[in-house]
């Protein structure tokens, strides 16, 4: 049996982390120019690795799936691991909008099934359910993408082609006469999320993270980091309601197709990669406390909205709650919450596998 990628594990701890930072601190997007506005700005750009890291992980895991099962098995297991989590947890939200949204922290919806249906078609349940629109689409092209998984040389033209698409052609256009000059030479099916499905596999496959990279992408990181910030707050600072010259927040230098947060990204999944042999040396990373946190990363990233949302509604924003205390509080209560689920979910398949067995 093949080692386990501890790296991995850790790194969807930490973007599960990292996106419930992201969504604690989207008062930044008011662009008050406060104090809080400016450490949510700083936190905006630490934990902007979350969604790069979690499509450059599935990449890593999947594009090499041949060797493992057929075509058929792949869409069949992964689709439906995508599928069922949102159609529940879209209806959950549903549900709660309909009966009680106030408490919840929810906008007010009548019960219809055409409503509900055309919501989950156009992702308006839950917004931050994009991601799995995304990753779904990247399991249906994954098949074809396979073809280049042995086969440096392609894998490598892809990247390329996928990295000018994501993050060159964007900036470009920053600074260019007209914001669309280049828009036309970005290749629509490898831009954006498959960019990073496609860096996370070439990465764990083909890239030896020693001494040497090791330095570089630490550099890599203090820079692109601190570069994402200063570049922020100096798009922002004289146009935030403090100054007098409010105008919308701009996030460019904060999106994950700007080329400042691909080499975040890379960095920090180049540098887990780098550790994991201390990683598979440390005992806590074997116990059973990581791998109970590990198997609900999921949950947490399907549930943590409604929790802040929940306690949005009673407790009022603050410097202190918004980037002290609220986050840790969202994910401990979101881990809880998928403990106590798939503690349900083992019972309910126990019980189905017992019936099953009696039938039969």
């Amino acid at each position: 049996m093949p080692q386990r990628n501890i790296y991995m594990d850790v790194l969807s701890v930490l973007s599960c982390l990292a996106v419930v930072y992201l969504h604690c601190s989207t008062v930044v997007f008011l662009n008050e120019g406060d104090l809080l506005w400016s450490l949510s700005v700083v936190v905006q750009a630490v934990f902007s690795f979350a969604v790069p890291v979690f499509f450059m992980m599935s990449g890593a895991n999947l594009i090499g799936y041949r060797e493992k099962y057929d075509t058929k098995s792949f869409l069949k297991k992964r689709l439906k691991r995508v599928i069922i989590p949102l159609l529940g947890f879209s209806l959950l939200y549903y549900v709660l909008s309909c009966c009680a949204p106030d408490v919840f922290g929810l906008p007010m919806r009548e019960p219809s099934i055409s409503g509900f249906v055309t919501e989950l078609l156009t992702n308006r349940i839950c917004d931050v359910y994009w991601f799995l629109y995304s990753i779904a689409a990247l399991y249906l092209m994954t098949p074809l993408i396979s073809r280049a998984a042995n086969d440096r040389g392609l894998l490598e033209y892809l990247l390329v082609l996928s990295f000018v698409s994501t993050a060159v052609v964007p900036l470009v256009n920053r600074f260019a006469p007209t914001d669309s000059l280049l828009s036309l030479l970005a290749i629509p099916y490898l831009t954006g999320p498959i960019f990073f499905y496609l860096l996370g596999y070439y990465i764990q496959r083909y890239v030896e993270v020693n001494c040497k990279v090791r330095s570089v992408l630490a550099c890599s990181l203090f820079a692109s980091l601190v570069a994402m910030i200063g570049m922020t707050f100096k798009t922002n600072y004289w146009h935030t309601a403090a100054s007098g010259q409010f105008a919308e927040f701009d996030n460019f230098y904060l999106s994950i197709q700007n080329l400042l947060c691909v080499v975040y990204s890379c960095s920090i999944f180049g540098l887990m990669k780098g550790v994991e042999p201390k990683l598979q040396k440390n005992k806590f990373f074997h116990g059973g406390i990581f791998r109970l946190l590990t198997s609900v990363t999921l949950y947490v990233y399907l549930i943590h909205m409604l929790f802040i949302n929940l306690f949005d509604v009673y407790v009022p924003h603050s410097i202190t709650w918004d980037l002290g205390v609220r986050p840790p509080l969202v994910f401990l209560s979101s881990v809880a919450f998928g403990l106590v689920l798939s503690v349900i979910k083992t019972a309910i398949e126990k019980i189905y596998a017992g019936v099953s067995g009696i039938v039969n």
